[in-house]
């Protein structure tokens, strides 16, 4: 398949999926998104000789999160109500379940580790979350900021991964952290340095791939179920309706229309900047306090 999004590489045992749109922060558009799930199926089910799969991205950061803008061919951005069908009914007319984005990682018999480097937010750390590993660079930054102008984080994963206390302050907040945070959390199971990013990744993935096939496909298994039984499938299914809900009430519509106001007018730029002021003495103090620790 010949992919315009992605980059698909199969160097021996490891197969490398790049985001590729570095003008776009590597936004994960639905034709994206259709091409990861491509790559990850043809490496996990479709190539024998594939062990191990890393994930990363070109360009200076990881993700910004999914690609809600691009509604029309005029490039007019969603109202909410249409990002939300984007989002909570993903590709449902070519056949997949809402849920579909994530389970060809969850699912995937072959382990998926997620380089990170730069911004690794929303939808963008919803996606590394669901890889079997995270490795940074020590310039990542994670976080869900989208929750400042619209619904719950998708998927609610995060009470299993870091921990209910912290959770509940990131997805009230929308604050980010810096790697060294994120790798106290269990976020993340490694941060090197930048230059040493790309052999750190290949040396676990190399290390994976001298496994018998069958005990680490098994043993990713065990620990999914160890997690379904927990309900973290239900809270996936439940948070995709949430997000839907939360994006389309009225609470939300008014913060919604002035940010796509301000995109439409000076565009994606000058929204940031427009949401970014409504938190600057908050974000202020968060920058503070992670300078005197």
């Amino acid at each position: 398949m010949n992919y315009e999004n992605i980059i698909y590489e199969v160097d021996g045992p490891i197969a490398t999926v790049t985001l590729n749109r570095p003008e776009k922060i590597n936004a994960l558009s639905q034709d994206l998104q259709l091409e990861v799930r491509d790559a990850l199926e043809d490496a996990g089910w479709g190539d024998n000789e594939v062990r191990a799969i890393i994930l990363k991205a070109a360009g200076r950061a990881f993700s910004a999160g999914f690609d809600i803008s691009g509604g029309g061919e005029d490039g007019a951005p969603r109202p909410a109500r249409d990002a939300v069908q984007v989002r909570d009914g993903f590709l449902k007319g070519k056949g997949f379940s809402a849920s579909a984005w994530w389970d060809v990682f969850w699912n995937n018999p072959k382990p998926i580790i997620a380089q990170i480097h730069g911004f690794c937010i929303a939808g963008g750390l919803a996606t590394a979350t669901f890889c079997d590993m995270r490795i940074c660079s020590e310039d990542a930054l994670f976080g869900a900021p989208e929750i400042r102008t619209g619904g719950p984080y998708i998927p609610a994963v995060w009470p299993w991964v870091i921990g209910m206390t912290k959770a509940r302050e990131l997805l009230y907040t929308g604050n980010l952290i810096d790697a060294q945070e994120a790798k106290r959390l269990n976020l993340v199971n490694e941060v090197v340095p930048a230059e040493e990013l790309d052999d750190a990744v290949r040396r676990h993935a190399l290390t994976i791939a001298k496994l018998p096939e069958p005990t680490v496909e098994y043993n990713k298994k065990l620990i999914n179920m160890s997690y379904e039984l927990m309900g973290v499938r239900q809270v996936l299914e439940r948070s995709l309706e949430l997000e839907a809900n939360a994006l389309a009430s009225p609470g939300s519509s008014p913060v919604i229309e002035e940010y796509n106001a301000k995109r439409n007018e000076g565009g994606l730029k000058a929204a940031l900047t427009w949401n970014a002021q409504r938190f600057a003495e908050e974000d202020a103090w968060w920058k503070e306090q992670r300078a005197r620790q």
